[in-house]
């Protein structure tokens, strides 16, 4: 099998056109993940069982279905519903509404690992549960979540991919284009790699640059 380096060089203008589409995808869907999943986690960890069963259900559902699946249901389900919408918003939502499910528990994972001495300690001192919880727990609790939450960042940025199925012109929708035309599959999805792990590295840089900021104020 032949490697033509020169046609791999003339790739990365092609797939670098799908950049712009898949940042425009993974940015909105890691911060609307992460926001999202603080009110999962609210609910999750309410006292009152409905919200905390309701929540319950839903992270089940969104972790254990594939979230192709869920994209796939979400686009062509509005479609029969009435009220179409574009792969782009289809997409996102998908990866929204799985993740943040993720980060919901991510979130409850930080918040349970800070000793409830702390909060004990807090309400001694005359704060009330909300300003403990605030000036206390939460602080810690942002330091200790950021690791995974790097972790599952990286997993929305890979997952962008996916968008591609719903016609969507990321990255990997150029890199399938590019391969329907030529015989160089090999080289196209090389570079199409290249950019991923482009992508997430600096992904994961800035976090671990989060990371060592919070551990410095500590």
């Amino acid at each position: 099998m032949s490697f033509d380096v020169g046609f791999l060089l003339r790739t990365v203008d092609a797939i670098g056109e799908g950049l712009r589409m898949t940042v425009v995808v993974a940015v909105p869907a890691l911060l609307l993940s992460a926001v999202w999943g603080v009110p999962l986690v609210m609910a999750l960890m309410s006292k009152g069982k409905l919200p905390s069963l309701l929540a319950r259900a839903y992270i089940e559902v969104v972790r254990n279905t594939p979230v192709l699946v869920q994209m796939f249901f979400i686009y062509f389900g509005s479609g029969m519903a009435g009220f179409p919408l574009p792969g782009y918003v289809a997409g996102l939502l998908a990866l929204v509404l799985q993740n943040g499910g993720y980060i919901a528990e991510i979130y409850r994972g930080g918040i349970q690992s800070i000793s409830q001495r702390q909060t004990e300690a807090g309400l001694a001192l005359g704060f009330m549960p909300r300003a403990t919880f605030g000036l206390i727990v939460l602080p810690q609790a942002v330091r200790k979540v950021i690791p995974p939450l790097s972790n599952q960042g990286v997993l929305i940025i890979k997952d962008t991919s996916l968008v591609a199925t719903i016609s969507v012109a990321e990255m990997t929708f150029q890199a399938r284009l590019m391969a329907d035309r030529t015989a160089a599959v090999f080289e196209i999805f090389f570079v199409l790699a290249l950019f991923y792990l482009a992508l997430t590295t600096v992904f994961s840089l800035l976090m671990r640059l989060v990371e060592v900021r919070l551990r410095v104020r500590q």
